[in-house]
Parts: structure tokens; C-alpha cells; sequence
């Protein structure tokens, strides 16, 4: 697969957007996605909107970054870090939303591993006329959606270890009294973490 700059560019944002919902939207993935519109007089093509998926329950990102756009959709291109859902469940299908925008082109860094889409969000996409191209920062996007793809496959937890101990094994003084041996950083790593499990 030739990789465009700018749809390369587009896609590190919209996984940078996916982000914003750690901790948000579990057992959900994190989404990102951005829309992008050429420019008057064929110059470069310009972000016109984005969107992420920001709550368990709440609009995906393609629909939240559709809401922005509004008219400005048509003809526009979606890049997005997972395949849009195609099924009702808590909201309804995003392909539907996208069909219904006059959104031109779709670019899709990984398939959703959910078995009620699977490939059927593109398959609906190319079956209304919409080019749909996949496979673009795709690791980035894997390592991205890991706890979803971990419960959907394996049906098992995401788990993530966190220790600390001193140079000597230690996790207390001689004298039993309890001292920081994670640094700032580290202690504050570790908080975010928390925030993206369901039990600690």
C-alpha cells in the first residue's frame, strides 16, 4: 500500500483522538477519527473535523466528527482508527450516519474484531459507492484498541501489572517504614493506568 503524508498524518491524529477516551468508554474501544475536505482550487486537503469516542453509551467518533462538519461532509473524506459499526446497539449503525452524510472516501486503519461487524461496515460502505482503503497505522491502531480486542477474542480481562521495589528487592526500609520508591512520574503513570481497568 502506497502511504500518503497527509492521510498519514491524519490517521496518527485521529489515534491520537481515540485516545482522549481511555478510561471513558470501556468495554468499548477508543476511536478517532478525522474528516478532511480538499481545499478551493485543488490545494492541499485540510482537517474540517474531528471526533473521538468520549463516553461508554455516547456517540462513536465518526458520528461526533460528522456532527461537526455538517454540510461540509459531503464529498469529504473519513479516516478513522476502527472500522464503523454496522449493527444497532446502544446507538445506531455509524455506516448508516456516513452513507447519509455523502462522505466520498473511507480510510480505516484495522477491522473491528466485534462479531456483529467484522468487515460489514466496510462491505456496507463499498456497497454504497464509497471508496474504503484499510490498513494504515494499523499496529498503532491494534495497540490501541488491545482491551477490546482481549474481551472480544479471548473473552478475557485486559491485566496490567504494576509494582515497585528498590534495587535490593526491598519494598520498605530496615526500620519497616514506608518510603516512595516510584518516582512522580511514575506514581502519576500509574494513576492513568487505573483509570483505563475496571478493578485494581
Amino acid at each position: 500500500m502506497q502511504v500518503d503524508a497527509f492521510a498519514e498524518q491524519t490517521m496518527r491524529r485521529a489515534l491520537e483522538l481515540g485516545r482522549r477516551g481511555a478510561g471513558l468508554v470501556e468495554p468499548n474501544p477508543m476511536v478517532g477519527a478525522v474528516i478532511t475536505a480538499a481545499a478551493p482550487e485543488n490545494s492541499p486537503a485540510q482537517i474540517i473535523a474531528e471526533g473521538w469516542h468520549a463516553a461508554y453509551g455516547g456517540p462513536h467518533a465518526e458520528v461526533t466528527a460528522l456532527a461537526a462538519a455538517g454540510a461540509a461532509a459531503h464529498g469529504a473524506t473519513l479516516t478513522i482508527t476502527l472500522e464503523p459499526c454496522c449493527h444497532h446497539g446502544q446507538t445506531p449503525p455509524c455506516t448508516q450516519a456516513i452513507i447519509a452524510a455523502g462522505i466520498k472516501k473511507v480510510i480505516v486503519a484495522i477491522r473491528d474484531p466485534f462479531p456483529a461487524v467484522n468487515g460489514g461496515g466496510i462491505e456496507a460502505l463499498r456497497h454504497a459507492g464509497i471508496e474504503v482503503q484499510e490498513g494504515l497505522c494499523a499496529a498503532e491502531a491494534n495497540r490501541l484498541i488491545a482491551p477490546f480486542r482481549m474481551l472480544v477474542e479471548q473473552r478475557r480481562p485486559w491485566v496490567i501489572a504494576k509494582w515497585a521495589m528498590s534495587l535490593d528487592g526491598r519494598v520498605a526500609t530496615a526500620s519497616r517504614e514506608s518510603r516512595w520508591i516510584s518516582s512522580t512520574n511514575s506514581r502519576a503513570e500509574a494513576h492513568a493506568l487505573r483509570g483505563q481497568v475496571d478493578a485494581i
